[in-house]
């Protein structure tokens, strides 16, 4: 990453303190906007300009960003954005926690088009995902979200040193100086057969290019004709195809068989780990599945065929009123989990309520 800009709004605010604590040793741009509206404009001018670049967060000022997060999908620009939930809806609870903003994040924006929502449970996940994040947001040309939360975001944790030696860097279909010189006619939106074209940046001889973000043709040009229009919404879409392939799958942490499975995502991780620990030692068996791609959602299969096991009792947990992830889960499969336990107050999970919880449903 060589660009990180945001706008101070917790719980997102650490990540623009501490990047700008270590710009001038690692030769960054750090950049505080003046609003969200202006973050997400300037992050996309820089990744079009070939910095990868990053943006941090919550869902008030991930709100104002909405309507540049479909400009950046048309327009194919990669960019990975950071999203500190915090519970809403105004200003809510702004110094507590939630994870209020899933489907916001997975319907944000009109219109169809592909993004990536990534889940971490602990800062060792967050480093590696993210690192994941900027690979995928470049070589797929999209957005891609890194769901947080004020209890991850801002708590304390004991974690080995990362391994930088397991991360590569993958820029994707980027033209060389070389290659873009070469081309007689460059095409920035080509019909390619993987749905991912070749990118040039500003100053490339031969690389030069319209980004519109009105629906256009091969080379940038606004075209409003119906086979034009099918055309790149399909080119957009195959994206999907090796991508989902790249993602990461859902964790099952525990024994296969469990009388007891849980399924959650994001910063409720610890919590439901230390709680099957705690079930074990009381004779209960349980499971835990640990989603961490939440869109495209390619742990399907797999919840479909634990959601119909009548042998288990399946229980989602979340940080929120509503029920997000189960709601979204039964978007994807049809099915949902046999029990919601849900929270709301702005407090994180503690294992021995999730114990309390779960002893009190059998």
């Amino acid at each position: 990453m060589k660009c990180y800009i945001a706008y101070p709004m917790t719980p997102s605010s650490p990540i623009l303190e501490f990047m700008a604590g270590k710009a001038k040793k690692y030769g960054l741009v750090v950049k505080q906007m003046e609003d969200e509206i202006a973050v997400i404009n300037a992050a996309i001018g820089a990744s079009q300009a070939g910095a990868r670049t990053m943006i941090g967060t919550s869902g008030g000022g991930f709100s104002l960003m909405v309507e540049g997060l479909g400009f950046a999908a048309m327009t194919e620009t990669p960019l990975v954005i950071v999203e500190g939930q915090r519970p809403g809806p105004s200003t809510g609870l702004p110094t507590w926690t939630e994870q209020g903003d899933i489907l916001f994040i997975a319907h944000a924006s009109q219109g169809d088009f592909p993004r990536v929502i990534l889940a971490p449970g602990d800062p060792e996940e967050a480093f590696y995902l993210t690192a994941e994040a900027h690979n995928l947001a470049e070589k797929y040309q999209l957005p891609v979200f890194i769901l947080s939360d004020k209890h991850l975001s801002e708590s304390s944790f004991t974690i080995s040193t990362p391994n930088q030696t397991k991360i590569d860097i993958d820029r994707g279909k980027m033209l060389t100086d070389r290659e873009a010189a070469s081309e007689k006619e460059y095409k920035r939106y080509a019909l390619t057969s993987d749905g991912v074209s070749p990118r040039t940046i500003p100053g490339e001889p031969g690389g030069m290019f319209c980004a519109n973000s009105d629906e256009h043709n091969e080379y940038g040009f606004t075209d409003e004709t119906q086979e034009n229009r099918i055309a790149m919404m399909d080119k957009r879409f195959r994206k999907l195809v090796k991508l989902e392939r790249e993602l990461p799958r859902a964790k099952i942490h525990g024994q296969k068989d469990a009388l007891i499975t849980f399924i959650s995502a994001g910063s409720t991780k610890n919590a439901i780990l230390e709680a099957v620990a705690i079930l074990k030692k009381q004779g209960h068996s349980a499971n835990f599945i640990q989603l961490l791609s939440i869109q495209p959602f390619v742990d399907k299969e797999l919840l479909e065929k634990i959601l119909s096991d009548t042998g288990s009792t399946s229980i989602i947990i979340e940080n929120n009123k509503t029920g997000q992830l189960s709601r979204l889960i039964r978007e994807e499969t049809g099915k949902s989990p046999d029990f919601k336990l849900l929270k709301y107050d702005g407090r994180q999970f503690f294992p021995t309520e999730i114990v309390r919880a779960v002893l009190a449903m059998r």
